[in-house]
């Protein structure tokens, strides 16, 4: 057998050894399970390096998120779990934001602390106290 015919065998041999190994090795899903924590937009004054650029860069469980300052491995939230609904209702918004910028300060209610509900604004989400309603006197719903 000549050398470049055990060359091309050779090579042959090893992609068809090789790319089974790297189907089967692969992740079955695009990312884990759960999805990343809502954080609050804060000012950064030191954004950090990556530490890493996909869930499967992550130990266990986490996946890579964004943080304030940079993208990090957190835990993920579970989605299953019911959310804290604060009692009563977003206020009415008239208006419309100046801002180019839209920031969401909450996603839901579990983000606002003391009572205070998360409600679409003209600029995005921010934490608010709630209207009674009206139907019901002296309840909130």
């Amino acid at each position: 057998m000549k050398s470049s015919s055990l060359i091309v065998f050779l090579v042959i041999f090893a992609s068809g050894f090789l790319m089974p190994w790297a189907v089967e090795g692969a992740p079955k899903e695009i990312g884990k399970r759960g999805v990343c924590p809502f954080i609050r937009p804060a000012m950064c004054f030191v954004y950090e390096p990556p530490e890493c650029h996909s869930d499967w860069q992550c130990p266990k469980k986490q996946k890579c998120c964004q943080d304030v300052c940079g993208i990090k491995c957190m835990d993920p939230v579970d989605t299953s779990k019911p959310v804290k609904v604060t009692p009563g209702k977003c206020p009415v918004v008239t208006g419309h934001c100046e801002s180019h910028k839209h920031v969401d300060d909450c996603q839901n209610d579990s983000h606002c602390l003391n009572g205070f509900k998360c409600c679409s604004g003209p600029c995005g989400n921010s934490c608010v106290l709630p209207v009674k309603d009206s139907t019901f006197p002296g309840q909130i719903h």
